[in-house]
């Protein structure tokens, strides 16, 4: 897989099950989404599988599963990006996937870059604006003062990824900082039109 220069567009799913959920995932890999991580509250490998499956294996290389479904299927040659959680990047679990295949995790201080930058290649930093789909999930440090210690944490990193509370009012502020991408996740599903809503936002930071 090769990461594009350009400012990125990341999509997660929602944590509950989405109406037409595989429609929509297809219609924005369509779209030029550059990942979507597949995650759900209570974690299902039949959900996933289901997913792997519903869509043209010609976009896998965007999809963003659970190492824990990895893990529990023993894929050596899978084409899909990795995400470890913070409680699963330890070194016996990373020796389990091949060092060629890319890998996600999330971080929540950007002092965690300078140990995760060589091992992973796409890393969401949240949150950066009060969450839409998390109450009460607000940003620890302002935009601004995220802004001052980027640029020097990320030499080695392919992809920052801006999560939480993005919308196409503040996605401008987010590129304008510094971050490498963006991902939407209620600025999407809690949309009535949530496909309208992307185009939206894609067109922003054309």
């Amino acid at each position: 897989m090769s990461i594009e220069n350009s400012f990125q567009l990341f999509v997660i799913t929602q944590p509950e099950n989405f109406k037409d959920e595989e429609k929509f995932i297809s219609q924005l890999l369509e779209l030029g989404v550059s990942g979507i991580y597949l995650r759900k509250a209570n974690y299902s490998s039949t959900y996933i599988s289901g997913i792997l499956k519903s869509i043209d294996t010609k976009f896998h290389h965007k999809l963003i599963i659970p190492f824990l479904f990895y893990d529990e299927n023993g894929f050596q040659n899978i084409e899909s990006i990795i995400h470890f959680k913070e409680i699963e990047r330890t070194a016996e679990n990373l020796s389990k996937v091949p060092a060629d295949t890319f890998l996600s995790t999330s971080i929540h201080d950007l002092n965690e870059l300078e140990i995760l930058a060589d091992k992973f290649k796409i890393v969401f930093y949240s949150p950066v604006f009060e969450s839409i789909s998390k109450p009460n999930y607000k940003q620890k440090i302002s935009l601004e003062e995220l802004t001052k210690n980027l640029k020097p944490q990320t030499s080695n990193l392919k992809q920052l990824i801006a999560l939480g509370g993005i919308t196409e009012q503040n996605i401008l502020q987010v590129k304008d900082a510094g971050f490498n991408g963006a991902a939407l996740l209620g600025s999407i599903w809690k949309s009535d039109k949530p496909i309208e809503n992307f185009k939206k936002i894609k067109m922003i930071i054309a």
